[in-house]
């Protein structure tokens, strides 16, 4: 239908420019191209959509009146304890850009990726064993952690 095709057409010019804007609103974090979905293994969309159901139990939480610094403080040692590491993988939300390959700063990284990418985050260790996600809700924020299970892990 031509109406789906300019649909998808525009859609991707949004993209193109976002994913030229992305890298520099992160500021402080290295950014190294853009990674597909194919390159993400399936156990760590599966555990996502675990982690996005209404009534999973969070690893973790803190109230949502929390100041910013001290989420951010929060987010980076949630991550550092179920090692995470500095080398990652940023789910983006764009469709035809959706993995960024990046490395984090040792500290200060949370502000930066909430500032540009808002308070949900999805981060993969480089070696796609580890997953890290926090939502940020009305009242807390919830953060979630796993790592893959393969025996070759």
């Amino acid at each position: 239908m031509p109406s789906d095709e300019l649909r998808l057409k525009l859609q991707e010019a949004r993209e193109r420019k976002e994913s030229e804007a992305l890298p520099v609103r992160l500021s402080g974090v290295d950014c190294q191209g853009y990674r597909s979905a194919e390159e993400i293994p399936d156990w760590i969309p599966d555990r996502i959509r675990v982690f996005e159901k209404a009534g999973t139990a969070a690893d973790a939480r803190i109230a949502g009146d929390t100041p910013d610094e001290e989420v951010d403080r929060w987010i980076e040692g949630f991550a550092r304890e179920h090692g995470l590491g500095g080398h990652v993988l940023l789910k983006t939300g764009m469709r035809l850009f959706p993995w960024m390959e990046c490395r984090l700063p040792e500290e200060g990284w949370a502000a930066a990726l909430r500032s540009a990418l808002g308070g949900d985050l999805f981060l993969v260790s480089a070696g796609r064993s580890v997953l890290v996600v926090v939502f940020e809700e009305e009242h807390e924020h919830l953060a979630f952690a796993a790592r893959d299970t393969a025996p070759d892990a």
